[in-house]
């Protein structure tokens, strides 16, 4: 629970308090409205949060650009996960030209249009104040935002980040899915998403929600398995055959076109375990794995495949 609520009203305003229908049989949902601070601090040292969404002209790394690109600095206490102030005053927001034309799909999702980004440029030396004055980034989808800004703004492969959608396992939560406006729902918000700065403050009352089963806040899993080093495993020249078996496992296919490509790879905590399994029912002989060190600095990026 956070000292400061997301709603702007309470639920008693709505629903009368002699109402006949248990709670369990329904549900109501609020505008999600982020307040100035979540908790009050105890006087503990706190880190600097970064909240970060972008919008893009498509949905591939390799091909698309970035036309919107939002950060939601915020305080927390790196102990318990708790947030803090919210420094809505130092929150970002800019539109910017792309080198190709946006997408009709982007157009439709994020209501963005050609007219709107044309002319349009983002002050690097701005994002780059911001960025620095941040301890860890948060986004909900890091595999995307993190490739996206690092081709733009260099200061973004310098910090730390974390990922709310891939290192919580949602399904055990108790959610049958992992979209940030899904999850909201189920947290009782609905928002006016798929603009950058929406989609920031989404992301960052998600980071400060309990899990219903762990009964850990949300920030705390997230920073936690941020902090912990993993390794990139690649099983180079797998047979043809044992694609299943990888696929199976959690191992995902790496194109030929891109850098230490047609490859499949996996990344795990347990680079000894892991390789052991490579060569007993993979390879089934003694053979070289290429192996790369994950951290929040080099995780998410495009920058892990520089061996």
């Amino acid at each position: 629970m956070n000292d400061f609520t997301n709603f702007g009203f309470d639920i008693s305003t709505v629903i009368r308090n002699n109402t006949t229908v248990p709670p369990e049989q329904w549900k109501l949902l609020r505008r999600l409205e982020i307040p100035n601070q979540f908790n009050k601090s105890d006087g503990q040292p706190l880190k600097r949060g970064l909240a970060l969404d972008v919008e893009a002209t498509g949905l591939s790394l390799e091909n698309d650009d970035v036309i919107q690109l939002a950060m939601l600095p915020f305080d927390y206490d790196p102990l318990d996960g708790r947030i803090t102030n919210v420094h809505k005053d130092l929150s970002f927001e800019g539109f910017r030209e792309p080198a190709l034309p946006i997408s009709e799909e982007a157009s439709i999702i994020t209501g963005i249009t050609d007219q709107m980004v044309r002319g349009q440029s983002i002050d690097e030396a701005m994002v780059r104040l911001i960025v620095e004055q941040s301890d860890l980034i948060f986004a909900h989808n890091a595999f995307f935002d993190r490739v996206m800004v690092e081709k733009h703004w260099p200061c973004f492969a310098e910090k730390p980040w974390a990922c709310t959608f891939q290192t919580i396992d949602w399904l055990r939560e108790g959610f049958t899915a992992g979209k940030l406006d899904y999850l909201g729902m189920q947290f009782g918000w609905f928002y006016d998403g798929h603009t950058a700065l929406a989609d920031c403050q989404a992301c960052l009352a998600l980071l400060a929600q309990t899990l219903p089963k762990s009964n850990r806040r949300v920030l705390e899993v997230v920073r936690e398995s941020a902090l912990n080093a993993e390794h990139l495993i690649c099983a180079v020249d797998a047979p043809f055959d044992e694609k299943d078996t990888l696929r199976n496992r959690g191992y995902r296919w790496r194109p030929a076109g891109l850098q230490n490509g047609k490859v499949w790879w996996t990344i795990c905590l347990d680079k000894e375990a892991e390789i052991e399994w490579l060569h007993s029912e993979i390879y089934r002989y003694e053979k070289d794995i290429p192996t790369q060190e994950v951290t929040a600095i080099n995780r998410y990026s495009n920058r892990l495949w520089d061996f």
